[in-house]
């Protein structure tokens, strides 16, 4: 009973101090033509908040704690697709407009959203560019034209790198906005590497540095240089399907594809067979897959795998994002990969289709 109860203190205790290190907001809103309702505020991160306010002559208002700047989003659900995208700090947000359509409204009293606006214009030449692709790359998947969404799998990687190029400038130019900082957990949590986090790191000011989403960077900084090229990655240990504890380690000797997918993910789903062709061609050369799923239900997953012809070793802990992998190795997008050589040490990563079968063919002529 006495460790019942001192459990509980502790966690009471836990909660008033994370309660404590919060910072308060509070949002004010005011719509010329909507007089009454009720608007719904969603707050994302690891899990998203929702609230509801009701609209009285036209106001409403919302208010609460947060730990850090977070992306949210106000909505009226009223049929429409129509809804408003801003960020949630510690501050007195006032958001005003007419309310017809909500992507028209204004934000003051808040310094993300005023650097937002500006980072929002020197990318607006971006997302046009990527809005543009939306369209041809969905008929491309639904037609299965591999050749198309092959070719612009191309572009789109081109467009992320343009993007990082004007994020690493507003970076540069802002060193002291906390924007600046968000910046980097938006666009470089995936797919990038030390060599290209570590500079806009050290250009942020010693208060952000400080600060949750600073130290969040210096985490994922850290990992990166962890699973960097040349490395030997962390070892791990998950399960097959039937129960089987394999770990990394044990595929020592040969050179290894650590395969990380589910079977929820389409863009998995459609490298799949270009995974299994490469596989079939490798095999009896030294080649072997490790493949680690982000899924949650066993069912599906070994539907996948059978359906997919993926006769490797495969494993996980059904945790799906929150895959023990994802924070060892910093994986916040699948498909991802990693290869390795018989030593254990990282030589690619990120490498699908032509690029890997010709990577292999580089070691294996």
């Amino acid at each position: 009973m006495k460790k019942k109860i001192l459990f509980l203190c502790i966690t009471f205790f836990c909660s008033l101090i994370s309660r404590a290190s919060d910072s308060a907001f509070t949002i004010s809103g005011k719509l010329d033509k909507v007089k009454k309702g009720v608007i719904y505020l969603y707050i994302f991160g690891e899990n998203t908040k929702k609230d509801s306010s009701k609209i009285k002559n036209g106001k409403f208002s919302f208010k609460g704690y947060i730990q850090k700047p977070s992306s949210a989003m106000l909505d009226l659900k009223n049929g429409k697709q129509d809804y408003f995208k801003f960020y949630v700090e510690p501050a007195n947000i006032t958001i005003t407009g007419i309310g017809d359509s909500l992507g028209l409204l204004t934000v003051k009293g808040s310094p993300v959203n005023d650097d937002d606006k500006i980072l929002k214009q020197r990318l607006e030449y971006i997302s046009k560019w990527e809005v543009s692709l939306d369209k041809p790359y969905g008929e491309a998947v639904k037609a299965k034209n591999k050749a198309v969404t092959d070719s612009l799998d191309e572009v789109f990687d081109n467009i992320l790198k343009e993007k990082r190029k004007v994020v690493a400038a507003f970076v540069k130019d802002y060193p002291h906005a906390m924007r600046s900082a968000m910046a980097i957990t938006e666009n470089y949590a995936y797919y990038a590497e030390a060599d290209e986090v570590e500079p806009l790191y050290n250009l942020l000011g010693n208060d952000l540095k400080k600060s949750a989403i600073g130290i969040e960077i210096k985490k994922m900084l850290d990992v990166y240089k962890s699973v960097a090229v040349g490395k030997v990655p962390p070892d791990f240990t998950q399960t097959t399907p039937d129960g089987k504890p394999i770990s990394l380690s044990s595929l020592k000797g040969k050179y290894v594809l650590v395969d990380f997918w589910a079977s929820w993910c389409g863009p998995c789903r459609r490298e799949n067979p270009n995974v299994v062709k490469t596989y079939n061609q490798f095999k009896d050369k030294g080649f072997d897959i490790f493949g680690v799923s982000y899924d949650t239900k066993r069912d599906k997953w070994e539907k996948a795998i059978k359906d997919d012809g993926l006769i490797w070793q495969q494993v996980s802990d059904l945790q799906g994002w929150k895959n023990a992998t994802s924070s060892l190795y910093g994986i916040r997008a699948i498909p991802s990969n990693l290869l390795l050589d018989k030593d254990g040490k990282i030589i690619a990563k990120n490498i699908f289709g032509k690029k890997l079968t010709d990577k292999l063919s580089e070691i294996f002529p």
